[in-house]
């Protein structure tokens, strides 16, 4: 048995695959940005050894602030900035004003999610490393190292807002396209299978037309080849009937209501003689004369719906030196039955 199809859950498994790729992709753009930050974070680093490389030429003379002038006088903005601290103090934030608002204060209070402390306690001298860490929710790439100034350490940080640089025109335009193709690709995948699932639909109804059809057909077909059969049965051109199938045809006459009928009994002289006679009847009776063998020399016609005068014609001319007729039965109807008819009239022809 064949399974339909439900083109309705098909579908539905489309616009589930559809949304699964979107959530793919989304989450496959989270790591294509996060492995960009972290390809940023390892050129960040090479500045920070930089601007190292120009704190250590102060020589010892140099004081804490002009570590800290050196830091500010570098570029500086909402999204790119620069933190030193000493120990747990903090020498310089961002800028001049905002460093005021942190004096007194421990880095810890500036580096206060899980991700900037772990960042911070993860430092080490002289080696610059980076992070992706969170501050007030929003994400940085960061990175620093320790450094040994007169015999104390002190901790030195760049950190790059990451909105800096992923919605940097070119960057967020081909990000924007890439998605957009995406969308408009899942989009196309999801009408192209409505589409398809509604001719399918269309298709299968179609067939399904067609095999109720065919089954009409061949019904049809079945009936007309069963009245073909039976219309054979009597078609008597060219075949001879044996006596014990008489009683079904005139059975078969008397439901059709055919009439008259002209039974009509020849004797031929031999076996041989019987034969002839069949082979002569194939060329001058038509398919309405039934012929039946009733034994080796005796041969019963039976006249369908001829009139009398055509019929006994017929059987006249039919008779020769080796073929007589011995006698014959004219119904008219069939209002006693031609079985019955048949039997009374054959009766008579045994009698004599």
């Amino acid at each position: 048995m064949k399974r339909k199809i439900n083109f309705f859950v098909v579908t539905a498994l489309v616009v589930f695959f559809a949304m699964a790729a979107d959530v793919f992709i989304i989450w496959q753009l989270n790591n294509y940005e996060t492995r960009f930050l972290e390809l940023y974070g390892a050129e960040q680093d090479g500045y920070v050894k930089v601007v190292l490389g120009e704190i250590n030429r102060l020589g010892d003379d140099a004081t804490e602030e002009n570590i800290t002038e050196i830091i500010s006088s570098l570029d500086a903005t909402a999204s790119r900035y620069w933190t030193v601290s000493k120990e747990d103090s903090i020498l310089f934030v961002k800028s001049v004003t905002e460093t005021n608002r942190y004096k007194g204060f421990t880095d810890g209070t500036y580096y206060a999610s899980d991700s900037a402390a772990a960042f911070m306690n993860r430092l080490k001298l002289n080696q610059v490393g980076h992070q992706i860490i969170y501050l007030n929710e929003d994400r940085f790439i960061a990175s620093g190292m320790i450094f040994e100034w007169r015999g104390q350490q002190y901790r030195i940080c760049l950190l790059t807002y990451d909105k800096a640089l992923l919605e940097d025109n070119i960057l967020l335009e081909c990000k924007n396209s890439i998605i957009i193709i995406l969308l408009l690709v899942l989009a196309l995948l999801i009408i192209l299978s409505m589409m398809m699932s509604k001719k399918i639909r269309g298709q299968a109804s179609r067939i399904a037309l067609q095999e109720e059809r065919a089954i009409w057909q061949n019904q049809q077909l079945e009936q007309l080849d069963e009245q073909m059969k039976r219309e054979h049965a009597f078609s008597a051109r060219k075949r001879v009937f044996k006596h014990t199938v008489l009683d079904e045809f005139l059975q078969e006459l008397d439901e059709r209501g055919a009439k008259p009928i002209h039974f009509a009994v020849f004797e031929t002289e031999t076996q041989e003689s019987r034969d002839e006679f069949f082979e002569h009847m194939q060329m001058v009776l038509d398919n309405r004369v039934l012929r039946f063998s009733m034994d080796d020399r005796l041969v019963l016609l039976i006249f369908a719906r001829y009139e009398q005068a055509v019929s006994s014609k017929i059987i006249r001319s039919l008779e020769n030196k080796k073929v007589r007729k011995v006698a014959d039965l004219y119904c008219g109807d069939n209002t006693e039955s031609y079985k019955r008819q048949f039997e009374q009239f054959w009766k008579a022809v045994a009698e004599e």
